[in-house]
């Protein structure tokens, strides 16, 4: 995922109830946060630093906010995007 003012790159990002995900986040201009509260996830980004890795199990389905969690200038408010979590399909019987 690419932070930059004013969003993340990309904006949506899908995943599978009860897998494992990995993200990483970097930074194209300034310091950046990457946060997704559900679950418990909040991580800093620098400018020019290495990228972030970021590893969970989302548990539930569902769509959940991103947000920046550090101020980054006027357009803070609007940098949002989205985990979509897709519920884990039941075997068949």
């Amino acid at each position: 995922v690419l932070a930059r003012r004013f969003t993340f790159e990309p904006a949506e990002i899908e995943a599978t109830e009860g897998e494992r995900l990995r993200i990483i986040v970097r930074s194209a201009d300034g310091p950046h946060g990457f946060e997704i509260k559900k679950f418990k996830v909040s991580k800093e980004v620098a400018r020019g630093g290495e990228p972030v890795v970021i590893e969970f199990t989302p548990d539930e389905a569902g769509r959940f906010p991103i947000v920046c969690s550090l101020f980054c200038g006027d357009g803070h408010g609007d940098m949002k995007g989205a985990l979509i979590v897709t519920a884990r399909a039941v075997a068949s019987r």
